[in-house]
């Protein structure tokens, strides 16, 4: 998966794609109101063969000053370069670390590369040597900037949103112009910094000293650029989009799937600590980890890996599964004058229902579930207890009974009580999901939210296996139709790495948030083939399909690791969208079941 790049990404593929799921872009053709009237900026159209030129002109460049030579003047440059010209920015990196930055032009591409490097070699800081063979393992990284397009934005730009109409992150610059002259920020530095567009702005905005809410004290451009890297002397050029390599539809097979899981599961053994939890987000603009955590994922992660160690069988897995859930088993608390009934109590004092049905779910999908079988039975008790006649859950144990998430913790339970079903079938299990359909299919219809949908139909596919009732089979695809509806498409999205990612919350917009959304895909697409629902069966296959892809997109892969001081910390990891690269265990923990579940709906068990 990792070598797939799409260099030409072919519109055919997935217009038949598309085909099949022309039914599911509810937005499909829309554009934000105030951009609508816009062409894209222009984007130089420069060959790999000429990219490869480039580069290695710059490195040249930069091999003659490290010896001391006179300025290179390239005796050849190929024909389609003698007639571009523009403006360029050349960066030099070692170990992911930026060491030089150089804006050049306008003038001859070749020229303007050149110059660049040349002011790169010279603006070391002094002291700092540059020989032959550091030359050779510099990353260099260029730019080719487009022409700018000027933007009319009514209001003041750098608040939150106001922007999102008009720039896309990573894909597009921004330049603003103000009484105290311009400043640029490249698409690339939005991946890079990992920097939100509003901050940006303002950023830029106070440099100049201008206020955007005043009209007329400046005006905002946007553009688009070339960008690509070649990491060392004589390899390939890595043609980059928004910051990324960007994957194609192929990549979701067997094999790749296959490869992605794998990865995925050692970067999240990689990150758990002797503590048996996991570090819990690595922010790899600034190679730091944060001092933040969530004992909710932390329990979903020990339910990845858990799950993954059922499916690989590879000790690894079970290992860090092991420690999971012995760290959180230290919290197993009785349920106050409850008989027979148990919760996992944390150290916050709020014991979140989350995090008793993540435990137990972890427990049930382990490999040697037969060990955990005792302590199950007591969690299970627990989340019964919480259940209200009316079919709704309580959300947290005492001391505090709080009734907030109902969108993620009730799912949870009822998926949680569903897989100890799989494995030991109760009537009061049976009564609790005839109960809560009741009272949540109203819920959700009253307000729907997506984050409501991965965990309530991944537990009613599992009933609905068991049970063979059409009502919640019949609430697995109104769930799902509806989500799926909000998936991008070729016919509704203009940027090839968004494609199958679902827009949830804003149009256009797609982040990790679909790897859970994939976990629900993957059930509902079985299930719809074990009711023989033919057509419904084709559409979430093809959702599916684009999902994981999606998916896989966030992935960082070696690739695009160019900006990144620590590639262990990064590589493998799933970051939180296309344009932020923060990576939390929680989003790798979605992408981890749901990339499972993807493989084994498309390609069987085991591929």
């Amino acid at each position: 998966m990792r070598g797939t790049i799409l260099r030409s990404m072919s519109r055919t593929h997935w217009a038949l794609l598309s085909s099949v799921t022309g039914f599911l872009a509810c937005w499909a053709g829309a554009v934000f109101a105030g951009a609508e009237s816009l062409q894209e900026p222009e984007v130089p159209q420069i060959s790999e063969a000429n990219r490869q030129f480039l580069s290695r002109l710059a490195r040249r460049t930069l091999r003659d000053a490290a010896m001391g030579a006179e300025p290179y003047e390239p005796s050849y440059v190929p024909e389609e370069l003698q007639t571009l010209s523009g403006e360029v920015v050349v960066r030099l990196r070692q170990g992911g670390f930026l060491s030089a930055e150089t804006y050049a032009g306008p003038g001859m591409l070749a020229v303007v590369v050149r110059d660049a490097a040349l002011a790169c070699y010279r603006s070391r800081p002094p002291g700092q040597t540059l020989g032959t063979n550091e030359v050779n393992d510099l990353l260099i990284e260029i730019e080719v900037v487009g022409p700018p397009q000027a933007l009319t934005v009514s209001g003041d730009w750098t608040q939150h949103r106001v922007i999102d109409p008009f720039i896309e992150p990573g894909v597009h610059g921004m330049i603003v112009r103000g009484s105290r002259g311009q400043k640029r920020f490249c698409p690339s530095e939005v991946f890079t910094s990992d920097i939100i567009l509003a901050d940006a702005l303002k950023a830029i905005a106070q440099h100049l000293h201008s206020d955007p809410s005043q009209v007329g004290s400046a005006e905002l451009f946007r553009f688009r650029t070339a960008h690509w890297v070649e990491p060392s002397s004589g390899s390939a050029v890595v043609s980059l989009q928004r910051g990324l390599t960007v994957v194609s539809p192929s990549a979701v097979s067997a094999a790749g799937l296959a490869a992605s899981i794998d990865r995925l599961a050692e970067y999240m053994a990689y990150r758990q600590q002797k503590t048996g939890l996991f570090a819990y987000a690595y922010e790899p603009s600034v190679d730091r980890y944060s001092d933040d955590d969530n004992v909710v994922r932390q329990a979903g992660a020990a339910l990845a890996m858990a799950f993954d160690a059922r499916y690989s069988e590879k000790s690894a897995s079970r290992a860090a599964a092991d420690a999971a859930i012995r760290r959180h088993l230290e919290g197993l608390t009785d349920v106050p004058d409850v008989q027979g009934a148990a919760f996992i109590a944390t150290a916050d004092k709020k014991n979140k229902l989350g995090v008793t049905a993540l435990v137990c779910m972890a427990m049930s999908v382990h490999p040697q579930a037969e060990r955990y079988a005792a302590t199950r039975e007591k969690l299970i008790q627990g989340m019964l207890w919480l259940q209200r006649p009316s079919g709704m859950f309580i959300t947290t144990f005492p001391p505090t009974l709080e009734f907030d998430a109902q969108e993620y913790f009730p799912g949870e339970a009822l998926l949680a009580m569903a897989t100890e079903y799989d494995l030991r079938p109760s009537a009061p299990i049976l009564e609790a999901f005839d109960r809560a359909i009741a009272f949540y299919q109203s819920y959700f219809r009253e307000e729907p939210s997506p984050a409501f949908v991965p965990w309530q139909v991944q537990a009613f596919v599992l009933m609905a296996r068991h049970t063979q009732r059409r009502d919640y089979v019949d609430f697995v695809f109104e769930l799902t139709d509806w989500l799926a509806a909000m998936q991008i498409q070729p016919f509704s999205g203009p940027w090839p790495e968004m494609w199958g990612g679902v827009a949830s919350y804003q149009a256009g917009r797609a982040g990790v948030a679909t790897a859970a959304y994939l976990e629900g895909f993957a059930d509902a697409l079985a299930l719809a083939r074990s009711v023989g629902d033919v057509e419904r069966a084709a559409k979430y296959e093809a959702v599916v399909r684009s999902a994981a892809r999606f998916v896989m997109q966030l992935q960082i892969r070696p690739e695009e690791a160019y900006f990144i001081r620590s590639p262990q910390d990064a590589v493998g990891g799933i970051r939180t969208s296309p344009s932020l690269n923060l990576l939390r265990i929680d989003h790798c923990q979605h992408a981890l079941i749901g990339l499972i579940k993807a493989r084994q709906v498309l390609y069987g068990d085991r591929g």
